[in-house]
């Protein structure tokens, strides 16, 4: 059998091939049958082919792993390999014996020649990233998989996404800390708060909401405390743009979908919490004012980006002529 894993979500195709090594020594606790080998790390390449060609007496069945062979192998060693594979194709997939597994970190070209062959001959497995319902449902199933008794709110699911965003590697890093903490309860929103670090996209949230609630003492403290932290000024800047161009995009499409979060999201292209967060904003934002504002940071925009202003000083301005 000739398996083949690839994807931009390496770290879910590396799962997989880690379940499928563990099922495998099961029935074989010592590794006798269990060969792998790594390209990027230069790891014995000349002897797979000796590998795959020479029967294990010792073990019957055989696994056998290769790591990014496309990414890394030279032009002579995949030349090797595709003729290994095209003279020995039916051999390969009817063998119950060998599981031969190639795994490619990221998505591999398309156009090249051992991506073709395995495409035709292998069982493939595309890994693509996760978003929406699919990204609830895998951190739904991963806690329930770490811990039966456990569970994780919606809220709380939705805050985790936007704190961390869409990596599933940042993502089972942090739901560990989060099942630690509730000790087989409910993770909830507040725990969430409590113990992951939230990037500075999120915390703009907070400078909009003062702004919108004409707390403008509150808006400056909060700005100058992204400034303290040493966030590049540009960056804040382009974020508190891109809220407010996101506050114009759920303004129109609130009327159409009925202020429905989850409708809005899926229209626009955003996540249910920054579109439920958006909306508790527009409360406080008409949307004749709401494209006043969004000109306005046009026009601070271009005067900071030809140097008729500086940066800093166009921040502050903002939040006290809004």
């Amino acid at each position: 059998m000739v398996i083949f894993l690839f994807g931009e979500d390496s770290f879910r195709s590396l799962q997989k091939v880690l379940e499928i090594k563990k099922r495998f020594l099961v029935t074989d606790p010592v590794g006798s049958g269990l060969s792998i080998f790594n390209w990027d790390q230069k790891e014995a390449q000349a002897t797979l082919l000796s590998t795959l060609a020479m029967p294990n007496l010792l073990a019957p069945k055989r696994l056998v792993i290769v790591r990014n062979l496309i990414e890394c192998a030279t032009d002579a060693e995949k030349d090797e390999i595709v003729s290994y594979l095209k003279k020995n194709e039916k051999t390969l997939q009817t063998d119950d014996d060998l599981v031969l597994l190639f795994w490619e970190k990221g998505q591999p070209k398309k156009n090249g020649k051992i991506y073709k062959l395995l495409d035709k001959i292998a069982k493939t497995q595309n890994f693509e990233k996760l978003t929406g319902i699919k990204l609830n449902k895998w951190i739904m199933e991963k806690v329930q998989a770490e811990n039966p008794t456990a569970g994780i709110s919606l809220a709380a699911l939705e805050k985790l996404i936007l704190f961390v965003g869409q990596d599933t590697s940042t993502l089972n890093q942090e739901l560990q800390k989060l099942l630690d903490f509730a000790d087989g309860k409910m993770i909830q929103e507040q725990d969430v708060d409590l113990l992951v670090k939230s990037n500075a996209d999120i915390s703009i949230f907070n400078t909009i909401d003062a702004l919108a609630s004409n707390n403008k003492k509150e808006a400056l403290r909060l700005l100058h405390e992204h400034l303290k932290k040493g966030e590049d000024a540009f960056y804040v800047f382009s974020m508190i743009v891109y809220q407010f161009r996101n506050l114009l995009k759920v303004a129109d499409a609130k009327e159409a979908y009925r202020n429905d979060e989850y409708a809005i999201a899926k229209a626009i292209g955003l996540h249910p919490f920054v579109v439920k967060k958006s909306l508790q904003q527009l409360r406080n934002f008409p949307l004749a004012k709401l494209q006043a504002v969004y000109q306005r940071l046009g026009e601070l925009d271009a005067q900071a980006k030809t140097g008729k202003t500086d940066i800093k000083l166009a921040l502050d301005k903002f939040i006290v002529e809004l």
